[in-house]
C-alpha cells in the first residue's frame, strides 16, 4: 500500500501540482487568516464538547481543538483552562483530578443533550463544525 501512495504522490507532483506555486507570501496570508479567525463561544463549546467523547485533560482538549482548526488557545492555554472552569461552573462539564497535576474533564448530561440538539439543527454552526470535525467539507 505504501508503494501505491508513493507512486500517487510522484504522479501528483508531475501532473496535478506541476504549475502550483506556494510562496512565502501565501503561507503568511494563510497564517494571518487563521490567527484572525473569529470563533464564537458556541463554536468553542461545540469544539470542546465534541472533543470529550471520553475523559480528557485540558492539554488533550487543546490539541483536539488545534487539529480541528480552532486556534484561539494557541500560545494562550490559560484561557482554555479558564473556559473549561467556566463551563464546569455553569454545569456543562464534570471534572476530577486523576493525579495532583492532571485534571480530566467529561460532559455533563446537560451538555450531551445540548450538543445533540445543536447537531439536529442542520443550519446551525455546530453542523458545520461537526462536518469539519469528522473530516468532511463545510461548504
Amino acid at each position: 500500500m505504501e508503494d501505491k501512495l508513493t507512486r500517487l504522490k510522484s504522479a501528483m507532483k508531475k501532473h496535478t501540482f506541476l504549475d502550483l506555486k506556494f510562496t512565502e507570501s501565501h503561507r503568511n496570508s494563510i497564517h494571518a487568516a487563521i490567527s484572525k479567525q473569529d470563533v464564537s463561544r458556541e463554536d468553542i463549546m461545540i469544539g470542546i464538547f465534541r472533543s470529550l467523547d471520553m475523559e480528557k485533560s485540558g492539554y488533550q482538549i487543546n490539541e483536539y481543538l488545534y487539529q480541528k482548526g480552532i486556534r484561539n488557545f494557541e500560545n494562550n492555554e490559560g484561557s482554555l483552562y479558564a473556559t473549561l472552569h467556566e463551563l464546569e461552573k455553569e454545569g456543562w462539564l464534570n471534572s476530577f483530578w486523576e493525579t495532583e497535576e492532571r485534571k480530566l474533564y467529561s460532559l455533563d448530561e446537560r451538555a450531551k443533550k445540548w450538543i445533540k440538539k445543536q447537531e439536529s439543527n442542520s443550519s446551525s454552526a455546530s453542523t458545520q463544525w461537526r462536518t469539519a470535525f469528522e473530516g468532511g467539507r463545510t461548504d
